[in-house]
């Protein structure tokens, strides 16, 4: 395997705003971890950053704990790659703003941003590497995985760092539903949104309402499907919720296809970036003409996230106080 480019050896500077890795980024890097590291057992676990262990408490119970185990599958929930070892427990990875897991060849040069190491049984090594120290790693029990996030109501619940033996499932109990599961139909997106008058750029960045989308992949289907991002959501019609639907589904599913789009730190589990950013519609191209009508990208502050938006394709709401 050839040595890795490494994406960034510095901080992002004052100014520039590092992305938090969504749906297509993450299952991108599961579907990697899978093909690279299936079947494989970790001999060694060396923790150079200490605060990237969420549990269990110390850091060196962790290595402890983790050494020894047979990686038997990866996968994703939400924004986190899930590593399913041989006996049944679960070892979660958020990579947050700038982290990536790296496999690299034996041999290959230090990295000083790997906060973790796992060293393989042959030789190789899956490193965590994360330039601004916010991703978390932990280690848990499995069980109520597929139970989590119905959607029903239930009520958030904080899993402490370090604290007690909580199950995997415990671990995303706040979460909604996955939007690319084939339960996820747009009569569930309707009851959803019918029960919220938050806009619509809010909540499909709340995590609780849908999981795994973020600030570059709402902006795109609200785009594709012709929606204000000050919608509120109780407005929609039946028309307008199958446009969203398939639109938030269709924006995904081609940015896995793109293998994720990298506009700072993300990269690949071969330490290559992705190719979706130079696909997308309307995000980060303020002031370029839209694709659809030639009208100029707006970008406006929602929730102190930037959104980008064509106004003509996607007409402001009139609100209900107008004369």
């Amino acid at each position: 395997m050839a040595n890795p480019r490494w994406p960034r050896t510095k901080p992002a500077r004052s100014g520039t705003l590092s992305l938090m890795p969504e749906l297509p980024e993450v299952e991108t890097i599961a579907r990697d971890v899978q093909r690279l590291v299936a079947g494989a057992t970790i001999f060694q676990a060396t923790v150079h950053w200490p605060r990237t262990i969420r549990h269990p408490q110390p850091p060196e119970r962790f290595a402890a704990e983790i050494a020894g185990a047979t990686i038997r599958r990866a996968s994703r929930r939400a924004k986190t790659v899930l590593f399913h070892l041989e006996d049944g427990r679960v070892m979660t990875v958020a990579l947050r703003m700038t982290g990536a897991l790296i496999v690299v060849a034996p041999g290959t040069p230090d990295d000083p941003y790997a906060r973790v190491v796992f060293r393989l049984a042959d030789g190789r090594e899956l490193r965590y590497r994360d330039v601004r120290k916010f991703g978390r790693i932990g280690l848990w029990p499995g069980g109520g995985l597929r139970s989590v996030g119905a959607g029903r109501g239930a009520r958030s619940r904080r899993v402490a760092e370090g604290r007690g033996r909580y199950r995997i499932g415990e671990v995303f109990s706040g979460h909604g539903p996955e939007p690319l599961q084939r339960g996820f139909s747009a009569r569930r997106l309707a009851e959803r949104l019918g029960r919220r008058s938050a806009k619509l750029k809010t909540l499909l960045l709340d995590q609780s309402f849908i999981a795994g989308v973020g600030n570059i992949y709402a902006d795109e289907a609200l785009w594709r499907a012709r929606l204000h991002p000050l919608r509120a959501a109780d407005t929609l019609d039946e028309a307008e919720v199958r446009r969203l639907h398939r639109a938030v589904r269709q924006v995904l599913r081609e940015g896995i296809a793109n293998r994720g789009a990298s506009f700072s730190d993300y990269v690949g589990v071969d330490g290559e970036p992705g190719a979706n950013a130079e696909r997308l519609a309307v995000y980060r191209r303020t002031d370029r003409p839209c694709f659809r009508c030639g009208r100029r990208i707006e970008r406006i502050v929602v929730g102190q996230r930037s959104t980008h938006f064509c106004p003509r394709c996607q007409r402001e709401p009139v609100r209900s106080d107008a004369p």
